[in-house]
Order: C-alpha cells, then structure tokens, then sequence
C-alpha cells in the first residue's frame, strides 16, 4: 500500500499517519510497486493520464468525479480499461446514501408510477480554488459540473438517458476566472419525461432541492437521511433513513468487485454520459437552440 503526491511532503506526512510505508510524488512510482488497485482524487484534468497508465499497468481503479474535462476524454478512459479489463469506477458518492437509493427504489418498484419529472437545484458561492487556483480555469476544472455533476448523475440513474438538452449559461462576473456564473439545463429523458438542473457560483447563501414526479406521486429530499412523500390521492408520508458513511461505503463496494470482479455499479459510462449532458448543455447555449444527443 501506498501514496503518491505531488507534494512529497504530503505524502509523506499523510502516510505516516495512516501506517503507509511508501509514499513518493511520482505516481508512476506507485503503480511500478506492484499495488492491485488505485483511487484517483486528483485534479480533474489529471484523470485521464492517471487512469490510462493505469489502465497499461493492469491495475484496478476508482477514479473522483468529474471523470474528466471532456466526453471524449472519458471515452479514451473507459477504451483503455476495457482493453485492460480492470475496473474504473466514479466517484458519484451520492448513490450509496439511502436516501437517493430509496428515491431509485421507488422508480423501481412502480410507487411513482412512470417517473415523468426529475429535477436538481445545487447552488452556492465560489468553490475553493484549489492548490495553483486550478479550480478558476475551465480547461482544468471543466465548469460548474465539477460540483453539479452529482445530481446529473441522479437525476440520469432515476429517470432515464437524456435525448434533447437545452441550455442556458452565463460569464463574466468574476475577473479571475473562465468557468460560468451560472447554468440551467433542462432535457427530455427517453421515457418522455422532463428533467432540469440548476447551477450556480453566484448564491452565496445556497440551496439544494431534488425531486422525483410521476404518475402516481412525487418524492423530494428534505434532508440528507429525510424523503417527504406525496401521491394523487392526497396521501403523504414522511421517510426517515438510517445514516451512513456514504464514502466507506462507496470504497467497501469499489474493493469487493476489485476481489471478486464483478461489475461496479457505477462504471466509467456513468461519468461519461453525466457529462455529455452538460457538453450538450454549453454546445446548446452557444448555439441558442436545442441539441440532440448524442453529439455528433
């Protein structure tokens, strides 16, 4: 077991506190040491390099999300792997809280009905710049989806593969940086419904709502562990779920299919598709007009 850092010294430090024995600032190095299996959680557009040589070593890996800056990039990613037949899995932690596994039971088991609306809000303020303020530079850090990608990637599990985006963004507020003020995208899923997200670095104060709609009643999430349901016939339910470490579980899984090889839950055409929307979405903006997916 190992750590690799750039800063060596925080390898290093990290290391002794865990017990780690190695730790280097190549993680060439790290790969060369014969480990079975790695998490990528480095800035966003070192991924790909990280995953591919990782991919040429043989070695499992788990990569944070976004998956990369570019649908093309995960593309190349999720080619490599295949080829290498090792496991890629992302980072979309949100899938292991029982509330959001709870809302896709109930897409499931017909308690919605056909899901017909699905819609996110995830607004704040200025994300943390990061180490170098890698996090101002869109080519680096891709845009808002850095933070939004999250709920895409729920909305895109519960309700469907989105077929037609359209998007609304804006720029220029902040001297220091590329990335947008602001995004809403809105798209149909394949199974008609209506799906939106909501995006911003320009609310300070915050907000975060996400809600399933469908033929038979609608769900939202109140609080991380809390559901409030409601059905046609005036019926209602509030839902309260048992916490969990969502990380640990998120790790535990990545582990047991790395031992046993089965398939992860959340392989790279999670991030991949998670991201096309937003591609699609900017694409859209530019164009003032609809885009149909895929991208061509």
């Amino acid at each position: 077991m190992g750590l690799a850092d750039v800063n060596l010294q925080s390898a290093q430090e990290l290391a002794e506190v865990h017990n780690v024995g190695f730790a280097t600032d190549d993680y060439r190095e790290l790969l060369m040491a014969g480990v079975d299996a790695v998490l990528v959680v480095t800035p966003t557009f070192t991924h790909k390099e990280i995953v591919l040589a990782a991919a040429e070593a043989g070695v499992h890996i788990f990569c944070e999300k976004p998956m990369a800056t570019s649908v093309a990039d995960c593309e190349e990613m999720i080619t490599a792997t295949e080829q290498a037949g090792v496991q890629l899995m992302i980072g979309y932690v949100l899938r292991f809280y029982p509330a959001y596994q709870k809302m896709q039971q109930m897409t499931e088991d017909g308690r919605l009905g056909d899901v017909r609306l699905a819609w996110t809000v995830r607004m704040g303020g200025r994300p943390p710049v990061g180490i170098g303020e890698w996090r101002r530079e869109k080519e680096k850090v891709g845009g808002l989806y850095s933070a939004a990608c999250h709920q895409m990637d729920l909305l895109l599990w519960m309700a469907g593969a989105a077929t037609e985006v359209t998007g609304h963004v804006n720029w220029g507020s902040f001297a220091d940086t590329d990335t947008e003020d602001s995004i809403i995208i809105s798209w149909w899923a394949e199974n008609g419904a209506v799906c939106s997200l909501h995006s911003s670095q320009l609310y300070p104060v915050g907000g975060s709502e996400f809600g399933l709609g469908g033929t038979k009643g609608s769900v939202k999430l109140i609080d991380t562990n809390t559901l409030l349901y409601a059905d046609h016939e005036g019926n209602s339910e509030r839902i309260e779920l048992e916490p969990v470490d969502g990380l640990m579980a998120e790790l535990s899984h990545f582990f047991d299919c790395c031992k046993s090889g089965q398939p992860n839950r959340i392989p790279g055409k999670a991030g991949r598709d998670s991201l096309e929307v937003f591609e699609a979405a900017y694409l859209s903006a530019e164009r003032r007009e609809p885009v149909t997916l895929p991208v061509g």
